[in-house]
């Protein structure tokens, strides 16, 4: 392919090659024309094709765009639109061209001349990747193998997002590509394929780089490590980023601290940490530290936690005293001009729970309060029932129902208050709801649900 060329695509159209915007190391991208609309486009163009690259792009282009919860195409992601051949094993495809004039990679948000985010915008950032990884996990079943610096551009004022360059999504079991060094999770360097698992320790490894800087697991053990073996990290990562990784800021293991080090971009790198919310570090410890391993990689934390988190940490934003910018809330000092913050009294936590009547055969009734983790006895409900356990109440975060599992020996049937039955055997949960009676024994023991809090 070269300036002036027109190449048809498997769409049937026929494009005109304008001229280079972009390169790498296998592929350039073109700015081409669709002769018929005269509407601009991108083609990225290969020069042969690397493994399986061909085939997955066309996979892509069957499924089209990421949609959103309601169905519409997620303006944030550029997906393939149609293959364009060449001579031999050369071949492109044709994607949207961007305009990314306001926005930024990473490398560029941390420069001199840079622009890097507000709190407000980083939590859009957070929010906006994170439900990218959320629709194309739970919504279409696909991982993205590839996070790097490269693909992904926001803009630092708004928050809004650009992924492109997407010829790396696809399924688990189709083998692409593992990903790019130093945001491979650990069992994707040792030789496992990447999936859902790996694609929330990259996402993780992004928001690291983003919040803090630097990398999760280059510190000084690494830097002494590759200086006693007169290696450099690459050819150490089995070793240092896969069998025995430290994250820098693990909570007990100091050997890897950043700490330890005195030039001013570590120190740097200490001061941006030490100003996150502990909720934030908590996500990065659940992942770098407690879920590390590839046994526990489905307990990483989630594309749903991360939104989640952030729109909690954007909604509690507040005006920094001292340089009046909105920052979070829930830290301790201002993330724009590092002072102290005033200490905010914690809110008051809701008490979940549930209040009963109790009718036993034989006995009054009986009212019956009880808490979200709470047990209680049969006896405690009716003379008619044993003295061991018989439920517990739950509360589910994610659906913010409370629920109560059958801790007896016995089924319950449990009658809905439009009258629809269904029964409850031991061990498991039903969803409690106003106007609910719950059969213990026939005509013996129940329990009506008469309010939730």
């Amino acid at each position: 392919m070269k300036k002036g060329d027109t190449v048809t695509g498997k769409n049937g159209r026929t494009y005109s090659v304008i001229e280079v915007v972009g390169k790498g190391g296998q592929a350039k991208i073109w700015k081409v024309r669709d002769e018929s609309s005269k509407k601009f486009y991108a083609c990225k163009y290969y020069r042969h094709d690397p493994k399986n690259v061909r085939g997955n792009i066309e996979d892509l282009i069957k499924i089209g765009a990421i949609k959103d919860r309601d169905g519409n195409d997620l303006n944030s992601v550029v997906m393939p639109i149609t293959i364009v051949d060449d001579a031999g094993d050369s071949f492109g495809y044709v994607m949207e061209l961007v305009d990314l004039k306001d926005y930024v990679t990473l490398k560029k948000a941390w420069s001199k001349n840079g622009s890097y985010p507000t709190p407000f915008a980083i939590c859009n950032i957070v929010k906006n990747f994170a439900y990218f990884f959320e629709r194309l996990h739970l919504g279409h079943g696909l991982c993205y193998k590839d996070v790097n610096e490269g693909n992904i551009f926001f803009n630092p004022k708004s928050g809004d997002i650009k992924i492109i360059d997407n010829d790396n999504i696809g399924t688990a079991s189709k083998q692409t590509i593992k990903g790019t060094p130093h945001y491979m999770a650990p069992e994707v360097i040792l030789g496992k394929a990447p999936d859902a698992t790996s694609d929330r320790f990259s996402f993780a490894v992004f928001m690291f780089r983003l919040l803090v800087g630097g990398y999760p697991f280059e510190g000084k053990y690494t830097e002494d490590y590759c200086l006693k073996h007169d290696v450099l990290l690459n050819d150490a990562s089995e070793e240092l980023l896969g069998r025995n990784p430290v994250f820098v800021w693990h909570p007990t293991d100091k050997r890897n601290a950043v700490t330890k080090f005195a030039d001013p971009q570590h120190k740097a790198q200490a001061a941006l940490w030490l100003r996150l919310p502990q909720v934030v570090k908590d996500l990065f410890i659940k992942t770098f530290v407690t879920n590390l391993p590839a046994a526990r990689a489905a307990e990483r934390a989630t594309d749903v936690a991360w939104r989640q988190t952030f729109e909690t940490l954007e909604k509690n934003l507040v005006a920094c005293p001292f340089c009046k910018a909105r920052t979070f809330a829930e830290a301790d000092t201002c993330f724009e001009c590092d002072k102290p913050l005033p200490k905010r009294k914690p809110a008051p936590q809701k008490v979940h729970g549930v209040k009963f009547t109790a009718l036993s055969d034989g006995e009054d009734k009986k009212q019956i309060s009880m808490r979200v983790g709470e047990k209680i006895f049969g006896d405690k409900v009716s003379k008619n029932l044993s003295s061991e356990i018989l439920l517990q109440i739950l509360y589910n975060e994610r659906t913010n129902k409370i629920g109560a599992r059958n801790l007896s020996r016995s089924a319950w049937t449990v009658a809905k208050a439009d009258g629809k039955k269904f029964a409850c055997e031991p061990g498991k949960i039903i969803a409690l709801e106003v106007g609910m009676r719950i059969s213990i024994i026939p005509r013996v023991a129940q329990l009506n649900v008469n309010a939730l809090a």
